[in-house]
């Protein structure tokens, strides 16, 4: 059957990230995305000028609608988040929209090459951030995000295989029961590590670095990731792998076209690949 997905991120206008991405990756996939928008942007927010309007006061009755509608999602997937309230309504979803057996995956979005973003310049998000880590099935953080959760500070956390294994293994105490650590450099490739806490088992997945960088590929990982895992079948070493081999792909495809990479990846002509 059609899985079906509550994705509860921010949305874009223009620039490929967050519900743009999710929709169109799990479509692809075969899923149904549900979007749960915690907030509307003209444009992601590494162009100037942007418009942005935050849906914290409008989040509960969006839930509570979807609760009286007696729906029962086998995903519940978190990205951007603004505030604790609107991670009370995630941890909400998962209480009273949870499927047997939904899968929840939160990216815990809060910063990125050694500094946290405004929203998580805030201990008490940061703890909230964690808090809701507890509820996850899987957990995606880059190398910053991966210090904040652990109370370390986020700037130059190590990157080494051992390193980030044991990272990996201390974010599994926080209650997650697979971490997937994006954004590993490797002698000129680029990847992720993955830890399943049950079994202790741990691996990476590299592809060749394209020299460029491209807004919103974190949520790309995520969503093709999350789209892959929900097949019956998929591990979660061949699901890291997909996501890692296709967010490469993109951007290599990307680069040859000669679009700016501020407006993302072009990830549309190849979302064949992803259909089962």
């Amino acid at each position: 059957m059609q899985k079906k997905i509550a994705a509860v991120h921010d949305i874009s206008g223009f620039g490929r990230c967050s519900l743009t991405t999710a929709i169109a990756v799990l479509s692809a996939c075969g899923h149904q995305c549900c979007p749960v928008p915690s907030a509307v942007l003209s444009a992601h927010t590494a162009y100037e000028g942007i418009t942005y309007r935050d849906l914290t006061e409008d989040l509960p009755a969006y839930v509570h609608s979807f609760e009286k509608l007696g729906l029962r999602f086998d995903a519940i997937y978190s990205g951007y988040l603004s505030s604790g309230r609107q991670i009370e309504q995630v941890v909400r979803l998962t209480e009273h929209c949870a499927a047997d057996g939904c899968l929840t995956l939160v990216d815990p979005v809060m910063g990125d090459n050694g500094k946290p973003y405004t929203v998580a310049q805030n201990q008490e998000f940061v703890d909230a951030m964690r808090a809701l880590c507890r509820h996850a099935d899987v957990i995606t953080p880059n190398l910053t995000e991966v210090a904040m959760l652990l109370g370390e500070e986020p700037r130059g956390f190590a990157e080494d295989r051992q390193s980030v294994v044991l990272a990996m293994r201390r974010l599994a105490e926080l209650g997650p029961k697979e971490i997937i650590v994006t954004g590993l450099h490797e002698q000129g490739n680029i990847g992720a590590g993955y830890y399943h806490a049950h079994s202790g088992h741990s691996g990476f997945c590299f592809a060749g670095e394209v020299p460029a960088y491209f807004p919103g590929t974190g949520d790309l990982f995520a969503s093709v990731l999350l789209g892959v895992l929900l097949r019956d079948g998929e591990s979660l070493q061949s699901s890291t792998g997909r996501a890692v081999d296709f967010v490469h792909d993109c951007a290599q495809y990307t680069l040859a076209q000669g679009t700016p990479p501020i407006d993302g990846v072009q990830f549309e002509c190849l979302l064949g690949r992803l259909a089962k």
